[in-house]
């Protein structure tokens, strides 16, 4: 497992030890072809969709029988970490390896996937293959624009996709149930001391892209309380937001990408154009922060004497997860001698996309002082192990007519 883990993390590996497989680049194709290849020498049928998602597809059982889909994403945020995602799909393949070497027999057919642009970092299109994939609509993502320029319809048709087609890779009527592994990204098991945890419920979300346009002016001669300061607006949302989900329980907010214009160091900046990302794990706490988001952009922005824009990038609610998957996964921890513990995702993962027409469930392994995203994030090898036998548990029986 970690050696696999530690040669899939070549692919986009940077000089600062972390790795970058952007949406629909080269970097996340060759690691698609990197799990391919192993996914075919176990005897899968390989593709990959036409929303980008690579499959690997263990037929069995009667014809039409329901799938058992296991996996995550091979993509990243820009210099991320080794194991968010790639996890996932790297204990996937060691799993079905397991099961094949020991002689088992499903009986109902499984499906490695690995869904196209989990992370959303290049278009702000965040969980784009598992939403092709169960049939959502993704109308109105085309025109999103990547920070090289790029808008997601032409990234798709330099890769050789068609955004259009891209609502035939829907195949969830074909699945029965939904298992994820994935690093924690928080230091609740470390803390305590436990091998494995046994997701309940995923956080809801709520993502905005805010402009604000003010007036570009000179740095030296505009008197300071006569600017229009984009950017002045732009920190004071940013910092009244922190404060707000500060205030509250199990809620964050985060300014995560902000541009400026015209960009020179002597100019008052005349527009700002942010993201907003909000979460809370109830739909009300949702509802508080939508209200929170609207009333201090406006309010900041007639202040400052800027004119506001705000548009809802994507909506996702909180996600109760299956409780007899989340029971199986308790049942194989115990079986392994893991200890495990029941805790929330305060991270969005395909599972809240999935999870919403079939049965789904997930289970964390320790994250190094919770650090993710980042080149230093790190789960220990005994760990990565431990969670891969799990899994593999948790697909015997869940592969099962019976089970």
């Amino acid at each position: 497992m970690y050696a696999s883990l530690a040669d899939l993390a070549r692919i986009g590996g940077g000089a600062d030890g972390g790795v970058t497989r952007v949406a629909w680049s080269p970097e996340l194709f060759d690691a698609y072809a990197w799990a391919g290849e192993r996914m075919r020498t176990m005897g899968l049928e390989v593709e990959i969709d036409s929303a980008g998602n690579l499959l690997g597809r263990w037929s069995a059982g009667p014809v039409g029988s329901s799938a058992v889909v296991v996996g995550s994403h091979l993509d990243t945020v820009p210099s991320g970490g080794r194991f968010d995602g790639a996890l996932g799909v790297v204990a996937a393949i060691h799993a079905v390896r397991v099961l094949k070497e020991e002689g088992f027999e499903p009986d109902r057919p499984l499906w490695i996937v690995a869904f196209m642009d989990e992370e959303g970092t290049r278009f702000n299109a965040a969980l784009f293959g598992s939403r092709a994939f169960t049939g959502e609509s993704l109308t109105g993502l085309g025109d999103r624009m990547g920070t090289d320029g790029v808008s997601l319809r032409e990234a798709m048709a330099a890769a050789g996709y068609e955004l259009d087609r891209a609502g035939e890779a829907c195949r969830v009527g074909r699945v029965g149930a939904y298992l994820e592994l994935h690093i924690e990204q928080g230091p609740v098991l470390e803390s305590e001391g436990v091998e494995i945890g046994v997701v309940t419920s995923i956080v809801g979300l709520r993502g905005y892209r805010v402009r604000l346009t003010g007036e570009a002016n000179h740095a030296g001669t505009t008197p300071m309380g006569l600017r229009r300061d984009a950017l002045a607006g732009a920190a004071r949302i940013a910092l009244e937001l922190r404060e707000a989900a500060r205030a509250r329980a199990e809620t964050t907010a985060n300014v995560g990408r902000i541009a400026v214009e015209p960009g020179g160091a002597n100019v008052v900046p005349g527009l700002a154009d942010f993201t907003i990302d909000v979460r809370a794990t109830t739909v009300e706490g949702l509802g508080e922060l939508e209200h929170l988001v609207v009333e201090s952009v406006a309010r900041i922005a007639a202040e400052e004497g800027l004119g506001p824009d705000v548009q809802q990038t994507f909506a996702l609610d909180p996600l109760e997860l299956d409780p007899a998957l989340v029971s199986a996964v308790e049942r194989a921890a115990a079986e392994e001698g893991a200890s495990a513990m029941r805790l929330p995702s305060g991270a969005g993962h395909d599972a809240m996309i999935v999870g919403r027409h079939v049965p789904a469930a997930m289970l964390f392994v320790p994250s190094h002082r919770g650090i993710s995203h980042s080149p230093e994030e790190y789960s220990s090898p005994e760990h990565v192990e431990l969670g891969m036998r799990v899994l593999a548990r948790v697909l015997r029986s869940t592969l099962r007519t019976d089970g």
